[in-house]
């Protein structure tokens, strides 16, 4: 997928879905020189720094295109995840570190955070993000905040494409790099759960939640959605709670081979 076409994946998923915010497009640089013209490095030009989540919200609902080296970043996490200091068993960041994830026994906590995902060591020096509907770059993560009922629709739509499931494992914390390190590695689909930190400091809605589509695979996702057909989008409809609502006929079918009551069949010309 090109540039154009990536940008108006971006505005389209934005319309379809009424997105209260924009999709956002992430992108890991070997050479922070690489960032593309523009790109704002909150310590060279706002004198100040900024949390991963908080670049995230200042692409989604700024629409600002933001770079972080480890200088910039203001939160020991991503430091981490993304490979720019050392932190393994045996060294004092480690035994620092798994004090506070959540797990009080330090031996489980030790090895939990053993397996933290992780980026290779020193290999980028820079994190870009940007509002996927104007990236000047081709991502390697694609990341939209969304309702659950909305994010529910497009896993439907992966799911009857790729035929399988969407794998993610679940943490209270550290959802910056969940929904970021996996998917780069994997280049796999994944939802991923806000952490406090977003809600406290970023924004984050308490009904968002984060589905990760890899950069590799946003022409696929689209296609999954199919996002030109009248059927295609998120149903921004108004819900009753009939009951013996009329239902697609192959219910009928199977309530009779179960010998259970049958009802009025749904006349929908599709």
């Amino acid at each position: 997928m090109d540039i154009q076409a990536m940008n108006e994946s971006g505005r389209k998923l934005e319309e379809a879905f009424k997105l209260r915010n924009m999709p956002i497009a992430v992108k890991f640089y070997e050479k922070a020189a690489d960032a593309p013209q523009g790109t704002v490095f909150p310590k060279r030009d706002l004198k100040k720094h900024m949390a991963l989540c908080q670049a995230f919200t200042y692409a989604r609902m700024k629409g600002m295109t933001v770079g972080l080296t480890k200088e910039d970043h203001w939160c020991w996490n991503p430091l981490i995840g993304f490979g720019n200091v050392e932190c393994v068993p045996g060294q004092e960041q480690f035994d620092e570190v798994v004090k506070y994830i959540g797990i009080p026994d330090k031996k489980k906590a030790e090895e939990f955070f053993a397996h933290f995902p992780r980026l290779p060591l020193y290999k980028y020096e820079a994190v870009v993000i940007a509002p996927l509907k104007k990236a000047a770059f081709q991502p390697d993560v694609v990341l939209i905040y969304a309702e659950p009922a909305k994010v529910n629709h497009m896993v439907r739509c992966i799911k009857a494409v790729v035929g399988g499931y969407i794998h993610s494992v679940f943490d209270g914390i550290d959802s910056c790099v969940y929904c970021t390190v996996p998917s780069f590695t994997e280049n796999e689909y994944r939802i991923t759960l806000p952490d406090p930190g977003e809600r406290e400091r970023a924004r984050t809605r308490d009904e968002d939640i984060i589905l990760t589509v890899p950069g590799k695979r946003l022409e696929e996702f689209m296609g999954c959605l199919n996002l030109d057909s009248p059927f295609g989008a998120f149903g921004d409809f108004m819900f009753d709670c009939e009951l013996d609502f009329p239902h697609p006929p192959f219910y009928n079918k199977l309530f009779e081979i179960w010998g259970l009551d049958k009802g009025e069949e749904w006349k929908l010309n599709f």
